[in-house]
């Protein structure tokens, strides 16, 4: 069984190469037409005449058509591909019967079509056109050795340049065209399936090196969410004994260094929460039917003094809004975007929560501030764990904020605000996809 990801590459590599083809072949058309229309011109064989007009005409509108419409879609699929390259087939050995088979200047496109077929198309319909090829080759051959049709041209010197005999000349012609597809077709076949050999090793060493990244990573968030459970404890005794001392230590430095030390003891756990919340699994959900304008409005009110305290109003607006959601975890992201707005925002600013509903069903939330926001070219490692603009900061609250949106089949994304500052937009879905496995409220 293939990689994942073999066959989409193939097909766009294959497309992408065949699209250079059906540009360049364009080129042609001037020539081929050219040539067509001055062997119509100079032979008086009026059934050859309309029998070219009507190839050469076909030929290349349907070169531009193929040509526009792989502009148009930006690639070919293979469908498509088999259909050009049948076309092709057909119509080089259709002129080529019309300007003389196998004295025709044109029979030698066949080994150049066979090269194509054979790289871009898989048996058994590359091995279908091969064998057309060549059984058309020999019945130019016999058309031509027996004169049961008139194919050369009088231009060209028709039947009065072979020395006879006629049919032995012809049937080594036609051998040798016979050898030469033959080759091609094998060597085609063989040089595609080493190139998806070559193909599906790479990506096979890839998934090798990605499933052991993954293993990897996922140890070390385990080793970490270790780490940071063990630390708890002694951080908590830390910051209940400093707590202790400064109840009989009268005002001054002594208890203004130790508000500091509960403060730091504080801000490490805070760094030791998001720690664990980022390593361990996430619960399902608990859905309940709730208005997110609502939850919005408790957010910003338990932001209210924080913000006070910062110079920075929070306002929060929008009628009610019913989604099918856990309200605990919206509320968890919807603390962690308004903690980062007011981080960013400047004295006198204001941090907004807007709910509303979203196209096609479901809530969007958004956060929005007037901070500095993110360089565009930043903007997507924001999601990334250990990501962070700030002096204090974890890098993974927004890792797991996101993670809880799409846990409900939304999604969290930033984009800049107008007028400066950033927007923060939580979607959620009219049915969450973990509703199947979620408990109900």
């Amino acid at each position: 069984m293939p990689p994942p990801g073999h066959d989409q590459i193939q097909r766009e590599e294959l497309s992408r190469l065949f699209g250079q083809l059906v540009g360049a072949r364009l080129l042609l058309v001037p020539l081929v037409l050219a040539a067509g229309a001055w062997m119509a011109w100079v032979d008086p064989t009026g059934w050859r005449r309309a029998l070219l007009a009507a190839i050469l005409v076909t030929v290349a509108a349907f070169f531009i058509i193929e040509y526009v419409r792989f502009r148009r879609r930006g690639g070919l699929a293979p469908g498509q591909v088999r259909i050009n390259l049948v076309a092709a087939v057909v119509g080089q050995m259709t002129l080529t019967a019309a300007t003389g088979g196998l004295g025709s200047p044109f029979i030698y496109v066949a080994v150049l079509l066979a090269v194509i077929v054979n790289v871009f198309v898989r048996p058994p319909v590359s091995a279908w056109l091969t064998a057309f090829q060549v059984l058309a080759v020999w019945t130019f051959a016999v058309l031509g050795a027996t004169g049961a049709a008139p194919l050369e041209l009088e231009l060209l010197g028709g039947a009065a340049r072979r020395p006879p005999p006629v049919g032995l000349g012809l049937g080594l012609h036609a051998g040798f065209l016979t050898v030469v597809l033959v080759s091609i077709a094998f060597a085609g076949r063989a040089g595609r399936k080493v190139f998806e050999a070559i193909l599906r090793r790479a990506l096979a060493a890839q998934q090798d090196s990605l499933r052991a990244y993954a293993e990897r990573a996922e140890e070390l968030t385990a080793l970490s969410g270790e780490i940071a459970h063990e630390l708890k404890n002694p951080l908590a005794s830390v910051k209940g004994l400093a707590g202790l001392l400064a109840q009989g230590v009268g005002p001054g430095k002594p208890t203004e260094r130790l508000a500091v030390l509960r403060q730091e003891v504080g801000r490490m756990q805070a760094i030791l929460d998001g720690f664990l919340n980022f390593s361990r699994p996430l619960v399902p959900l608990v859905l309940d039917d709730c208005d997110v304008a609502a939850l919005a409005r408790e957010v910003a009110a338990l932001h209210e003094g924080l913000a006070r305290e910062r110079g920075v109003a929070v306002e929060a607006r929008g009628a009610a809004v019913r989604a099918r959601c856990d309200p605990r975890k919206v509320k968890q992201i919807l603390v962690n975007l308004v903690q980062n707005a007011l981080d960013a925002s400047p004295a006198g600013a204001a941090v907004e929560l807007e709910a509303a509903p979203a196209p096609g069903g479901g809530a969007r939330i958004r956060v929005q501030d007037r901070g500095p926001g993110l360089d565009p070219a930043v903007r997507d490692a924001a999601f990334s764990p250990g990501f962070t603009t700030k002096a204090s900061g974890s890098g993974l609250g927004l890792t797991i904020a996101r993670s809880l949106a799409r846990q409900h089949g939304g999604d969290l994304v930033l984009s800049p605000r107008a007028g400066g500052g950033m927007v923060a937009e939580l979607t959620l879905p009219a049915t969450p996809a973990g509703a199947g496995t979620g408990a109900v409220a």
